[in-house]
């Protein structure tokens, strides 16, 4: 697959094949020998080789080859083209008039090994003969992607696990394993099969589901998507590609698995197979067919939160301490709050508007802690827990925010059409959230999680909140006190009495990043 010389012509070959699921490139092969044996007949030896393997003409990705071929064919380098059958070439119809365009301007000969013959370009018959050959294989993998998808439809009614990459949070080892081959294209004496573990895909991943709900609990109680995405990277959490040890591909092409992002935490969490219904196309085709790794209220509370147009989606930076930008300043005491610094390469808290108050870091996050460990252990906590959740109608909310999501698409189509100006869509938009806005505050508040309900009636306070994430302790500890830090002076002495712990004040809606 190397260049030619500049100003020759010669003759080339395309070999390509849409799946080679261990990349030993024997169908590739097996066609380059039989179009080397037809080329011999004709008297033709191939002066460049151009393959595209494990990639698909019908799909739209990029072939790579293909386009080099296509480049070299304007230049005036290609003599002839000798592929092994035309839907090696193209099967999509759209793709062949650039083709043929480009190869009648420049004469190249188009040959198929399968026909025994070339394509006369040069007659309406010929370009008929290749169009007929084209639409030919276009319809196999129209009708072979509706089978498939009759097929997968049909499964996901049944509750079927209709294969393709393992769902996060579901496949349990059946102790049964499947024989595999790993390079079916190969050769029949020279197959290699490889004994696979047959997955219950109706069953939870013990360990992944446990990952899902910690993800729902830190959301609705108010964690922020980037403090639980931090979260997961310290604690090494694997995506199903990574554990599985799969190939990542995007157009195409192999590439490096980025890990979680905040978008496929968000799939996860609202995938209405999480809520155990069964899906297919993105849409339920069945309720409740599976046991839900999280419910469908759950699910329907998150959705509202991630739609919320007020939530950050700016990455913005990630607390690292425990009391940062939640601690108050004393010598303010109008609410400013404090963060950490380094003075003289010691962490110190200190008021973020003006910068005095100055606390040891590390000591102060040890005494709070021992001053919140001793709250929670308290065998009054369970009544701080809420309990008196207001009875709403959370189907009519959510049929009240349709409405009005409905109202922005219909001022946004009538923007679109000229029958209404920018300011006015301007307006409408800023009405229909405002009245949103009270909706959603309330459907997050009936379903939100209390920070301290692990800990009601728990019998080691200490090691759970030990086990905690940072993110969770920040938010257990913001339900659970105030803490307002008086100034101690220059070279005054560290002592926790001067803490000052107080009840928290009425928490506001925080937006998830």
């Amino acid at each position: 697959m190397g260049g030619m010389a500049a100003g020759s012509r010669v003759d080339v070959e395309y070999d390509r094949i849409s799946l080679d699921k261990n990349g030993s490139e024997a169908g590739v092969e097996s066609q380059s020998a039989e179009n080397t044996e037809f080329a011999e007949e004709l008297g033709i030896v191939f002066g460049d080789r151009y393959v595209d393997n494990d990639v698909s003409a019908y799909s739209g990705v990029e072939r790579p080859e293909y386009l080099r071929l296509l480049a070299d064919m304007e230049a005036g380098r290609v003599a002839s083209v000798t592929v092994w059958h035309a839907n090696r070439l193209h099967r999509n119809t759209e793709e062949l008039p650039r083709f043929v365009r480009i190869a009648r301007a420049h004469k190249v000969k188009l040959y198929s090994t399968c026909k025994g013959e070339a394509y006369n370009l040069e007659k309406a018959s010929g370009r008929r003969q290749l169009r007929d050959d084209t639409s030919a294989a276009e319809y196999e993998s129209e009708h072979r992607g509706e089978r498939v998808a009759m097929a997968r439809k049909r499964q996901a009614r049944n509750g079927d696990w209709g294969g393709g990459v393992r769902a996060y949070g579901w496949g349990v080892d059946t102790g049964r394993v499947r024989s595999v081959c790993v390079n079916p294209k190969a050769p029949t004496m020279e197959r290699r099969y490889e004994d696979r573990p047959v997955l219950d895909m109706t069953r939870h991943n013990v360990e992944e589901a446990a990952e899902i709900r910690g993800w729902k609990n830190d959301l609705l109680a108010g964690v922020e998507m980037r403090q639980v995405l931090r979260s997961m990277a310290a604690r090494g959490v694997l995506t199903v590609s990574q554990k599985d040890q799969r190939t990542v591909k995007r157009g195409g092409r192999s590439v490096e698995h980025g890990g979680w992002d905040s978008r496929t935490v968000q799939q996860i969490l609202t995938s209405p197979r999480t809520a155990g219904h069964t899906v297919y196309q993105g849409e339920i085709l069945k309720r409740n067919v599976y046991e839900p790794i999280i419910t469908e209220e759950e699910r329907q509370a998150l959705i509202t939160l991630f739609a919320d147009p007020r939530r950050k989606t700016s990455p913005g930076n990630t607390p690292k301490w425990l009391g940062s930008l939640i601690f108050r300043c004393g010598m303010c005491d109008d609410g400013s709050v404090m963060t950490v610094r380094y003075a003289a390469g010691v962490a110190v808290y200190r008021c973020r508007a003006k910068g005095h108050c100055q606390w040891p870091a590390e000591k102060l996050n040890d005494a709070v802690e021992e001053l919140v460990i001793a709250r929670l252990s308290r065998s009054d906590l369970v009544d701080l827990v809420r309990k008196d959740v207001p009875q709403l109608d959370v189907a009519a909310l959510r049929s009240q925010l349709a409405v009005l999501e409905t109202r922005k698409r219909d001022a946004a189509q009538r923007f679109a059409r000229g029958t209404i100006e920018g300011d006015q869509l301007e307006e409408i938009n800023a009405i229909v959230d405002s009245e949103a806005g009270p909706i959603r505050d309330a459907l997050i508040k009936a379903t939100e999680v209390n920070p301290l309900a692990e800990f009601a009636g728990c019998a080691d306070a200490r090691a759970t909140w030990k086990a905690l994430p940072l993110a969770r302790k920040r938010e257990v500890m913001r339900a659970l006190v105030t803490i307002t830090l008086p100034p101690i002076g220059r070279g005054g002495m560290f002592s926790p009495t001067l803490i000052k712990v107080s009840k928290p004040t009425p928490r506001t809606l925080r937006a998830a990043a």
